[in-house]
């Protein structure tokens, strides 16, 4: 696991000293991303400057990066893992390539690119970002895992292009100047996070999951090399069971390979206890790890400690208080660069700083829930579904009469008046308005000046299933949308920051490139029956952990904001909401943010995650 980063420049502009000290100087921004080891490569001849900061998971003693192939035609940086890379090297062995590594991932990645270009990333099953120079081409190939789960950044500079794991590396090149993007600010409002590829920086985007893009000094092609593809299978219940078994296990197994200590975030919950399960079919000794907070609201530890006694694991607790949780604050803008609105990142990042004082790398259960239609809002949905059978001019028609209608009289029941106005949109649009803080729509507390820069209609998913097939049912556009949104662009950047600023790498066995594919192909009922969410992995677990952790209501890792607002937090509040200050800043409507604030303040109405 690594931070990687790169700059690419037209030649004739290129000073040699100046090029190495922009390259090390935004390496060395990245250093909790690698602590073990760093390296850098500078070609000012070419224009190209590449380094990684490196924590040593795989092969200790070798896979120093920069790596070039066997013939010096390519030369990588690599963040990540990849799990079939054995399979790899020896089938590239066979094809007539050498290795000098004992078993490197990086490696066997290069010479993989060597033997098959921008068709290896097809072939790799693993979590991955990274950066490969052509000499030949004299072209930057970047690319990016199918789920998302590392990251990359690409910003375009006056002189060039650069590329890092982490917007902070940027700011240590001596020609980036970051601006806001009103676009990317009014989407973080409505949706909590912003979509690929746009960041909260005007001139730097995210290289979208799943895609790799070539590079020149002045250019940018972004192509996608993967498609999450619906197809629904008809092979029998207790064959997709047996399958969805063996995938797993698969799974769990290649991502316990490691030579450091590996464990697992074990909250109780039925995706955690059953990645432990399976942990536990192929070690003796697994190390589980867990937080009991002071407020029973969202301590789930008595679960979890019971979850590893069934497992047998060797669970570690610590008890924390929402002073700690609090302590973290000052520490999140760093962490993140950019704005995400998931509150769960404090807990996460407490619980990685617990796990890295044992182990360097911990499984969880990231993916499931998207996957298996696990959320409560699948179970909203599902109403939404039958209703898309009606027609749309009829659907559309009562969307806007409830828009229209006063709201006085249906105060009482907001959710439902709510759901009402979603009749007409996409699925997708549904989903992410119906998860977002503002409801898909915060244009009531922009500014007049920055509202004057956005396009005439709010934030929209426009372009989020680009590259998905097999989405005409609505269920299925409802899976993609939470992988390709939530998942992708608050979950898994929640987990990689909050990890990584630990220098702990977390692993996710539910996104697995073939047990993705897999569950794409199950049918729904499969998935969500009746009510109840994930109901191929409950069924496939069923006896193999505790009826308690199987039955349990799904519970959050969250935190009490709106208490804390009006709490601990309420110094914090009063300075940053200021009427002076949100006037002097120019993104924000002093006059719309005054009354939530107050409003929150007095108890008369819960905004704590809008403000």
């Amino acid at each position: 696991m690594c931070g990687i980063v790169a700059t690419l420049t037209d030649p004739r502009n290129v000073d040699a000293p100046a090029l190495t000290s922009t390259i090390t100087a935004m390496n060395a921004a990245l250093e909790h991303r690698g602590p073990d080891d760093d390296g850098h490569v500078a070609l000012p001849q070419a224009g190209v400057a590449l380094a990684m900061r490196r924590l040593s998971i795989i092969d200790l003693a070798g896979g120093q990066q920069p790596m070039w192939d066997a013939t010096r035609s390519y030369c990588i940086v690599f963040n990540g893992e990849i799990y079939n890379a054995p399979a790899l090297r020896a089938e590239l062995e066979q094809l007539g390539h050498s290795f000098t590594t004992h078993n490197s991932d990086t490696e066997a990645v290069v010479e993989g690119f060597a033997e098959w270009g921008t068709d290896l990333f097809r072939r790799l099953n693993g979590m991955f970002a990274l950066a490969i120079w052509d000499e030949a081409l004299a072209q930057l190939v970047v690319a990016r895992d199918r789920a998302g789960q590392k990251p990359l950044y690409i910003a375009k500079l006056s002189q060039g292009i650069a590329i890092a794991s982490e917007l902070k590396a940027f700011r240590e090149h001596p020609e980036f100047e970051p601006t806001v993007d009103p676009i990317a600010l009014e989407q973080y409002l409505a949706f909590d996070y912003i979509l690929s590829p746009r960041t909260m920086l005007d001139g730097v985007q995210k290289l979208p999951a799943g895609c790799f893009a070539l590079l020149s000094a002045d250019e940018i092609h972004v192509q996608r090399y993967w498609t999450l593809a619906f197809s629904e299978t008809d092979t029998s219940p207790d064959s997709v069971m047996r399958e969805f078994d063996d995938l797993l296990d698969r799974s769990v197994a290649a991502r316990m390979v490691a030579d450091v200590p590996v464990g697992l975030f074990l909250s109780g919950g039925l995706d955690s206890t059953a990645v432990g399960y399976y942990m536990r079919r192929h070690s003796d000794n697994v190390q589980s790890f867990s937080i009991a907070f002071d407020d029973p609201t969202f301590d789930e530890s008595q679960y979890a400690s019971r979850a590893a006694a069934h497992l047998g694991t060797t669970h570690h607790v610590q008890h924390s208080t929402s002073r700690q949780l609090l302590d973290i604050l000052p520490r999140i803008p760093a962490i993140l660069d950019e704005p995400m609105g998931d509150l769960s990142i404090f807990p996460t990042h407490l619980l990685s700083q617990f796990a890295r004082e044992s182990v360097t790398v911990a499984l969880g259960g990231d993916g499931s829930d998207e996957l298996l239609m696990g959320y409560g809002t699948y179970k909203w949905m599902k109403a939404f579904w039958e209703l898309d059978r009606v027609p749309r001019p009829l659907r559309r028609l009562a969307a806007a009469t409830t828009r229209r209608a006063p709201e006085a009289p249906l105060s009482s029941n907001a959710r439902s008046r709510f759901a009402a106005t979603l009749l007409d949109r996409s699925p997708e649009d549904r989903l992410l308005r119906a998860l977002g803080s503002y409801r898909g729509d915060a244009r009531s507390v922009l500014s007049p000046d920055l509202l004057r820069s956005l396009p005439a209609t709010p934030a929209s998913p426009d372009g989020l299933l680009d590259g998905v097939s097999g989405i005409e049912a609505s269920p299925n556009r409802t899976i993609a949308s939470y992988m390709r949104g939530y998942l992708s662009e608050d979950i898994l950047v929640k987990v990689d920051r909050a990890s990584m600023a630990t220098s702990l790498e977390v692993r996710s066995p539910f996104l697995d490139p073939g047990l993705i594919d897999f569950l794409a192909t199950v049918p729904d009922s499969m998935k969500l029956h009746r009510l109840t969410g994930k109901r191929l992995l409950r069924q496939t677990m069923r006896g193999r952990v505790p009826d308690e952790v199987l039955d349990r209501k799904k519970q959050g890792f969250g935190i009490p904001i709106d208490a804390w607002l009006r709490d601990e937090l309420r110094p914090l509040l009063d300075e940053h909401l200021s009427s002076d200050r949100i006037r002097a800043l120019g993104f924000f409507d002093a006059d719309a943010v005054a009354p939530l604030v107050d409003e929150h303040t007095t108890a008369k109405a819960n905004h704590g995650r809008k403000l």
